[in-house]
């Protein structure tokens, strides 16, 4: 189940796309209380050629600006 992010643009490799959804992979080692970030990214977006293409990658490959 992803998150639905259709509300913002997606930055990613100095390239934008309308993303879909995410689906982050957190650190499963990782058992302290607290916040946590991703490590992993699965994005689900458009491409210039109209294409549904899922992109992956480390998390702090990307950026994300509300439309």
């Amino acid at each position: 189940m992803g998150i639905d992010m259709s509300n913002y643009m997606m930055i990613y490799k100095e390239r934008v796309y309308n993303v879909i959804n995410i689906m982050p992979t957190f650190k499963s080692d990782d058992r302290e209380a607290g916040t946590k970030k991703a490590k992993m990214i699965d994005a689900a977006t458009i491409n210039e050629d109209g294409e549904l293409v899922m992109i992956n990658d480390e998390a702090w490959m990307f950026k994300f600006v509300r439309r």
